[in-house]
């Protein structure tokens, strides 16, 4: 299987309906509305879908397991450290 770099696996999940040839069509309709200079997305695109080719769907079904949940995404709402717990609490 080859190896996937960060930015390809981004692609992966943003487009991935579930399955190997659809997150492919996925990736080549993405590619028909991008911008003449869009070249560096385009060389991304097209870089993950010569290596996605490659894949059987057992190599996919490992790839998409094989990725944590956590994508690092953690967002600072501002709130103060006792509010980051919310609850619905009403005074009587």
């Amino acid at each position: 299987m080859p190896d996937f770099s960060k930015e390809e696996l981004n692609l992966i999940f943003l487009y991935d309906p579930g399955n190997l040839s659809g997150l492919i069509y996925e990736l080549r309709a993405m590619m028909n509305v991008l911008m003449p200079d869009e070249k560096e997305l385009r060389d991304l695109t097209k870089g993950t879908i010569d290596k996605l080719t490659l894949l059987n769907r057992e190599d996919y079904k490992r790839l998409c397991e094989s990725q944590s949940p956590d994508l690092g995404l953690h967002f600072d709402l501002g709130l103060p450290s006792e509010m980051t717990d919310i609850t619905d609490e009403t005074e009587d």
